[in-house]
Formats: structure tokens, sequence, C-alpha cells
């Protein structure tokens, strides 16, 4: 393993830009396009050495400031713990008014709707469905709202990139003061920005998180609809359509045709893959923030025994900015919001699955990466048995041949068949690995009672 990467040329040509787009606000030059992929990266070839080393400051996977330090600096008096970073208040629970068209239970939602309706910010910053001429007829991208009737179209979880770069102008160019959702990866960009360029410091207020397990590139929806059976073009899509009989973990894709028929493709049939890592981001593979440490409030679906059932959703909110302590205690004596507090533990294991592969595995990933890397607060390792080592393999060899093979798939045939076919022998391997670990936990667990 090298570690070396220390300005965003060398992101870019380690393939590890994300999209997010700060870098634009920085150098006008540096655009955000689309690659043969579906990935959204940045453009550098116009961008002047000046523009490009101001760059290198806020590019998340360039800067060698870490999440713990930029958090440090601005929730340094908080409780601390390293798999959450810092946090006021650790809360579990829903909104009454924008549970049901929002994910999980509505919180960032109604959070927005609360900044808006008490004149605490004059724009909402959100991702929004969007039509246009592509093959499909939508897609889904960052917009800016000073309305509260307008959130609603921003209520729910898209699986699919998008980047900063025309918002961020927006607020340049716009006076006001903003709440601004984002992953991560793109809650840390943002900080960046806000020490270096003193305008967006002033201008954006509240950064709220949303907890990624990884991002998707554009060839996910491509492959959505294609296990749909959808052709053409499509009038709208929800990635996180409710089950309100079944689990919260039961929700479904849907996607409506030009003909207003809804093609319905479950949880059941999509969720493993989701794990596996179809069509991720090669830098979800090194990034170690699960919770969004440097963001105002971390909001996350509930994925604990005692919540999962509900099929309305719930979610678990880690608070850092104490004013959003007091709104969303406010909302929930007024009865707008169902809340209680929740267990450091209990967020944690919301959370396990993540955090394994980011934390343990990130640690036998880095031991094997041999070409320049980010610098990253988890320290490279080997020490980990047998069957982790291969399913981190195993992963890696997923992502990657998803990337190449759907392109494949698209120039030769509708459907995913040729697709499936070729990714089927590690896609096995890797159910074979789940149940010899399941096995293994059982053994271990009837050998303590």
């Amino acid at each position: 393993m090298t570690i070396k990467i220390q300005n965003i040329s060398e992101v870019v040509k380690n393939n590890f830009c994300i999209g997010c787009g700060t870098c634009s606000a920085i150098d006008n030059r540096i655009t955000i396009k689309e690659n043969n992929y579906g990935e959204l990266i940045a453009d550098l070839s116009k961008a002047s050495n000046q523009g490009l080393s101001r760059a290198s400051k806020v590019c998340p996977f360039s800067t060698q400031k870490l999440e713990t330090e930029i958090a440090g600096d601005l929730f340094g008096e908080l409780e601390y713990n390293e798999k959450l970073g810092f946090y006021d208040t650790l809360l579990a629970g829903y909104s009454i008014d924008s549970r049901t068209t929002g994910s999980s239970g509505g919180v960032i939602t109604h959070v927005l709707k609360e900044l808006l309706e008490q004149d605490l910010v004059d724009f909402v910053i959100a991702v929004r469905q969007k039509t246009n001429d592509s093959t499909r007829g939508i897609e889904f991208s960052f917009d800016v709202t000073p309305s509260l009737d307008e959130l609603s179209k921003f209520g729910t979880s898209f699986y699919y990139p998008v980047t900063y770069e025309e918002v961020l102008q927006f607020i340049k160019e716009t006076p006001g003061r903003y709440a601004i959702t984002g992953v991560p990866c793109f809650h840390k960009s943002l900080r960046l920005l806000r020490a270096e360029e003193p305008i967006f410091n002033e201008r954006i207020k509240y950064q709220i998180g949303l907890v990624c397990g990884q991002m998707k590139s554009k060839q996910y929806f491509e492959y959505l609809l294609r296990k749909t059976g959808v052709k053409g073009t499509v009038s709208s899509a929800s990635f996180r359509r409710k089950n309100l009989d079944g689990k919260a973990s039961e929700y479904y894709f849907e996607a409506v045709d030009d003909n207003n028929r809804k093609h319905l493709l479950s949880n059941k049939e999509i969720g493993a893959n989701w794990g596996m890592g179809y069509f991720k981001p090669k830098a979800c593979d090194y990034c170690d923030d699960v919770f969004a440490e440097t963001a105002d409030i971390a909001v996350m679906d509930a994925w604990l025994p005692k919540y999962v059932d509900d099929g309305q959703g719930c979610s678990i909110i880690i608070i850092r900015d104490k004013s959003l302590t007091s709104l969303i205690s406010k909302s929930t004596t007024e009865g707008h919001m169902h809340m209680e507090n929740i267990e450091l533990s209990e967020v944690i294991n919301s959370q396990l699955g993540g955090l394994t592969h980011r934390h343990a595995g990130l640690s036998y990933r880095l031991s094997l990466a041999t070409g320049d890397i980010p610098k990253k607060r988890i320290n490279p390792s080997k020490k980990h048995t047998f069957i982790f080592k291969i399913e981190q393999i195993v992963r890696l060899i997923l992502r990657k041949s998803s990337r190449q093979l759907l392109p494949i798939q698209r120039k030769i045939s509708s459907g995913i068949l040729f697709f499936e076919i070729v990714m089927m022998p590690a896609v096995t391997l890797l159910k074979i690995i789940g149940r010899v670990k399941r096995k293994v936990y059982l053994r271990n667990k009837n050998r303590n009672l």
C-alpha cells in the first residue's frame, strides 16, 4: 500500500473522485461530467494550476485533514465515540406529518420543513427527480427550493449519482441562509469549502447528513429498470416505495412507464445485490465515515428488531448542533414528532454491516491496495479470518465486474440475462460465504449458552 494522494489530480487519475462538485466552486473551469460507466467525475483539463491547488484543499479524498479533526474543530465539546464521532443527542422515532412521504421516519423532510417555517433558513437544498432527454427520460439531482409545498418532492431516497456543482453556484450568486443535505463525503467537502471560501460559510447554516452505505452509478438505475422489464422512457421512479403491510426492510423499487403502468421490484430481489456492491464507485470502498461525522445531524434507517417490523418506517438520528436538539424536542413536545432516547450501542448495532465494511473491511482492502490511495483513519491489516478475507476479495470483484458488464449488456440486448450469467459465479460464492458465516456464528453462539 502506498499512501500518496495529496492533490485532486491524483484523486481523479486513481479513480477516487466521487463527483461532489465542491472543486467547481473553487474554479469554475472545473466541471463535473459523466464517464462511460455512469459515474460523475471532475474534468480538470481546463483548470489553472492555482485552481487545482485550491481545489485540492476542498476535495474529500485529497485533503490531509481527516473527519475527526474537522468535526473536532466544530463539535469538540460534545461526547465522542470512535465509531459515531461527536454527538449531543441520540434519538429514534419519526415525523407524524412527513413519515408517509419521507424515507424511513420522514425525519429529514420534517427538519427541513421546520427550518423553513421557523425562518431559520431561506432555502433548502436536497435531491429530487427531474425530467431530461436521456433514454429513460428522468434523472435525479440536487435542487434548491424556498417552498414548503415543494418539500414532499424531495422526501425519499435516491440511489443515483449527484453533484453539488450547480447548487453551489446558486449559493454563490444568491444571498440567503441555506440548509443542505448530503452523504458523509459530501459534507466533508462542504466543511473544507466553507473554510476556504467565506461566502459559503456565511450562507450555509445547516448541514443535514444521510448515513451512507454506499453510492451508486447511473448504471444501478438502468439495472433496476431492466430487472423490472421497463423499456424506453419512464415518467417517474422511486427507489424506496414503502410496503405499509410489511416490514420497513420490505420496500420496493417502483417505476411508472409512459402508459402509467407501475412496475415493482421488491427489496428481497435487489437487497442482496445492494450489499454486494453492484455499481459502487471505487471511492466508497475507501471511505471510513459511516455516520456523516462532519454534519450537524445524521439520519439513518432504524435497522433494529424493535423498529424494523413497522413498514411505515423509523429513523435513528445523531444530533451534533444543539439548536437542532431544541428544534426536534419542541416538535416532539408539540406532537409533530414521536421521538425516544436511544443507547449508543443501539445506534452502532443499527449500522453494524456498514461499520464492518467501512472499518474492518477497509483495513484489509488497504492492505491489498497496490496503487496510490487517500489518507485514511483506518490502519491496513491482514489480521482477519480466512473467510472474511475471501469475502472482501469477492466484493471487490463484484464491484469491478458490475461496472464493466452492464455497458456490454446495453450494447448486445435488452434485459439483464448476459449480465447475470457472467456475474453468477462470484455471486454464488458470496452467498456460500454468507451461509458459512451464519453457521459459524450460530455454532459459536450455542457454545456460549
